[in-house]
This record gives C-alpha cells, structure tokens and sequence, in this order.
C-alpha cells in the first residue's frame, strides 16, 4: 500500500514539472522529502532543487526526514552538504529534531559541534525530555561527565551558554508590504544570523539570510521557497539584513537587540 502511495506520489509530481527555467524544483524537493521516496529526491536534486531549501516552517528537508524517521531519506542528504547551522521557526536545528525524535543514528551527522549554542540546547532537551537512546550517544561523543555538564549547565543556567558567533534564527511579519522579497503583511519571513554583541541579558545579532518561507506572489517570483543572503555591496545589505546592532532599515519593526530567551527553543523555555 506504501509503495503504491509513493508511486502515485512521484507520478503526481513529475507530472508537474514542465519544460522551463524558472520552474520551482525546491518546492517540489520538500514534499518528495515528506512522500519518503530516495529515487524522487535523487532526480530533484539533479533538476536544480537544493538540499538547504527550507519549507513555511522554515524546515529542512533534513528536518523533516528525521521527524518522521526516515533514516533512508536522511542518509542520502547527508551526501549533499546539508548546512547544519540552518535553523527553523522555532530555533530547532537538524540536531533538536534529532533529540525530539529519539533518533541516536542520525545524531552524530547532524550534530553541529563548532556551534556550542546548538550543543547545548541539545543536550539541555536530551536531558529534560529523558531521551535515554540520543542522551547515550552524546555520551559516546563527549563522555558522561561533559555530557551531563553541559546539559545539567544549560538548564539551569541558559544565559551562560550564549556565545559571540552563535547562530540564533528569528521569525516575524513585516507591518507592511515588501516587494522586493516578494512579503505581504501576512508573510512569514525568518532571518538568521550570528551572535556579533553581548550586553547582560541582550544580544545583537549579524544577520546573514533572510528568508520568505512561503511566497504566495508568483508574479512577484515564480519560487514559493525565497532566499537573500549577505552580500559585499554594503548599502544592499544594510537595507535587508543591517549590521551588528543595527535593524535593517526595509524592516520597521524589527529591534536592535534580543533577550536572549528569545532564541531558547520552545520545550526548554
């Protein structure tokens, strides 16, 4: 019954895929992920769809294939350069969706250990939600001692954590109507950056990206999945991502700086 679903899954979606440039393979490339079928997402990432295209939610297609325990699936992006510092809506990394899934496997590939921010939170949750099978394999990383540190450490003291350098992600609505990213009032946008100030309780942030996780304007762009990163033109970049401290200025309602529970995933808040 499976492999029908899934062959009528991959019939619908090549149906789909007409003959011109600008077509949306991304999009296609997240429900491949959910419809669990190798060979659909072997073809898409052939096709032009990107590992690190993230859905409304702001989720990878790694994300989404731990969540939902596909190990096959999850295997096979990992031969395509996931970026593990990409972060969803809720400031989960590939590594939090591990934690929540239990799934000591893919643990360690998606792990991303130079981030001791995402490390943390990891642990912090693995220990909270008593995942004994994910709480066993950061032992086998780090060793008990260290493991239950760091973990023991973040809940009870989060703040210490939060470090310059660390990848925060947040998600907002502009007040008003952007068309330069394709953003109504009602569209989510995420930004995601680098911890650059640390001042008591508040942070600043560099960002990096910002993101239309759901573009719903195709005369806007044909691309429901938009991404703008950094760019060394400095006057672009102050426009849509500002600078340490510094809002980008197409954002009228976004702050200079953050508390930092602001970006504590939400099971740990």
């Amino acid at each position: 019954m499976r492999r029908h679903f899934r062959l009528a899954a991959t019939g619908l979606l090549l149906a789909s895929i007409p003959a011109f440039a600008q077509y949306d393979y991304n999009d296609d490339f997240t429900r491949a992920v959910a419809a669990h079928y190798p060979p659909l997402v072997r073809l898409l990432i052939t096709k032009g769809g990107k590992q690190n295209v993230q859905d409304d939610s702001g989720d990878t297609p790694m994300m989404q294939a731990i969540r939902s325990h596909d190990r096959e699936i999850a295997e096979l992006l990992t031969h395509y350069q996931p970026d593990l510092l990409l972060l969803n809506s809720r400031n989960h990394s590939a590594a939090t969706e591990a934690v929540l899934a239990d799934d000591a496997d893919s643990l360690p590939e998606v792990l991303a250990r130079e981030d001791s921010l995402q490390v943390a939170q990891a642990l912090g949750l693995a220990i909270k939600l008593t995942k004994r099978r994910v709480l066993n394999r950061f032992v086998e990383l780090f060793g008990a001692p260290t493991t239950n540190d760091i973990g023991q450490g973040f809940l009870s003291n989060p703040r210490s954590f939060f470090g310059l350098g660390n990848r925060v992600a947040y998600a907002f609505s502009s007040t008003e109507e952007r068309p330069d990213v394709c953003a109504k009032p009602a569209t989510t946008l995420l930004l995601q950056g680098k911890i650059c100030k640390i001042d008591g309780d508040m942070l600043s942030v560099e960002w990096q990206s910002v993101s239309n996780l759901d573009n719903e304007d195709s005369h806007c762009s044909p691309q429901k999945r938009l991404r703008f990163v950094r760019k060394t033109n400095p006057v672009w970049s102050e426009k849509f991502l500002g600078s340490c401290g510094v809002p980008p200025s197409y954002f009228s309602n976004l702050p200079a700086s953050f508390n930092y529970r602001q970006f504590i995933v939400p099971e740990l808040r």
